[in-house]
């Protein structure tokens, strides 16, 4: 799936390129497919929104399967093929690299870290400390390269703390521990100083918006391990999978 942010611009952007794609699907269709793509019951209610979005729209997913689905639903042919990913001249942000699709999240361990990196992220974007434009740091100390913590809840009620700094190339370095412990969450291999479970890696802005699937930086004490890997945790806007750039 890709992304978009939700303006006008933006969805004028991706309706022009759906045209070019459908040219035999009513414009009026094509904008009901396009709202139900990012979750929203008819056009008309996503755009009564968009006057709140005005001066920092959100970035949010557009849903490849619902976009088809809602297509067959007004008497059009099915496209499994179809993908916000591959249009062309539109303000659409990538959400994944081709490794990708090599990447799956198996165990209990991969799921706790992923769903960790996921939420804490989730809570940067939503305390607006960042965005997921390249180089949109918003933190206090930003401009002088400094790091930033933070805290925030998990859905079960975990105390957590996440720490963002800039990697440089419009990457963003993300740490993220569970009962976290002072500011031992700054460091790079901090391991359980900093917590009872301890997560890091990268989120890539540049060439698209995804979340780097270092797994292998994680600590976790066995009695959160399965509570983690349960948590519901979905990435507002950008791809939860990727290799890593070193």
């Amino acid at each position: 799936m890709a992304s978009i942010p939700l303006s006008e611009i933006s969805l004028s952007s991706i309706k022009k390129s759906l045209r070019t794609q459908y040219p035999d699907v009513r414009s009026s269709h094509l904008s009901e497919a396009l709202a139900a793509s990012l979750r929203r019951r008819t056009h008309a209610s996503l755009l009564a929104e968009l006057p709140s979005f005005a001066v920092d729209p959100p970035i949010e997913l557009l849903d490849d399967t619902l976009f088809d689905q809602r297509l067959q639903e007004l008497g059009y042919p099915a496209d499994p093929e179809f993908s916000f990913e591959y249009l062309e001249k539109t303000q659409v942000i990538r959400t994944a690299d081709m490794s990708a699709w090599d990447i799956e999240y198996k165990s209990a361990r991969e799921m706790a870290w992923r769903n960790l990196m996921v939420l804490t992220i989730n809570a940067g974007i939503e305390l607006k400390l960042f965005s997921l434009r390249p180089n949109d740091n918003r933190w206090l100390g930003a401009d002088k390269k400094e790091s930033y913590l933070y805290d925030f809840l998990l859905p079960n009620g975990l105390p957590a703390k996440g720490c963002v700094s800039d990697a440089g190339w419009g990457e963003l370095s993300i740490h993220a521990a569970v009962n976290p412990k002072e500011e031992w969450v700054r460091a790079a291999n901090a391991g359980f100083h900093a917590g009872d479970a301890f997560a890091a890696s990268w989120l890539e802005r540049k060439n698209g918006a995804w979340l780097q699937s270092s797994t292998s930086m994680f600590n976790c004490k066995m009695a959160i391990l399965h509570t983690l890997a349960e948590q519901i945790a979905v990435p507002l806007g950008y791809g939860d999978r990727g290799r890593v750039i070193m």
